[in-house]
């Protein structure tokens, strides 16, 4: 009996220790627009913006909230990129645009990449917290 109670108890304890929702405050965003002829992002501006990203738990979607507005994207696929530490998605927003999003924990980034109006363009947020 007393085995069965720590084999239960241990089996509880993992359950307990289950993926998390995570969350990512931003401070900053910046637009670079692709070079077809330097194949370089440049053209970047920027700005002091609060935002935050939450993931949900299951990763099949996350939500981005500013002042002004809360957007839901929905995740097509994801992938880990162990080599360098991040965490890729493609996403469709609640508007039907889709996006490449990638989560940078170590550079303290979040990346999206969108094509619009023909051109493609490299947004990143400047990550403050991660919780």
């Amino acid at each position: 009996m007393k085995q069965t109670i720590i084999i239960l108890t241990f089996a509880l304890l993992g359950l307990t220790n289950l993926k998390a929702q995570t969350s990512f405050s931003c401070t900053y965003r910046q637009y670079c627009y692709w070079n077809e002829t330097t194949e370089k992002y440049g053209n970047c501006e920027g700005y002091e913006e609060s935002s935050l990203f939450v993931m949900n738990k299951t990763e099949t979607m996350f939500t981005h909230t500013i002042e002004t507005i809360k957007s839901t994207y929905y995740v097509e696929s994801k992938e880990y990129d162990e080599k360098n530490d991040v965490y890729t998605y493609f996403v469709t927003s609640d508007v039907g645009n889709k996006y490449y999003y990638i989560f940078d924990p170590k550079n303290k980034e979040v990346r999206a990449v969108i094509k619009k109006e023909g051109k493609t363009i490299l947004l990143t947020f400047t990550v403050k917290a991660i919780f």
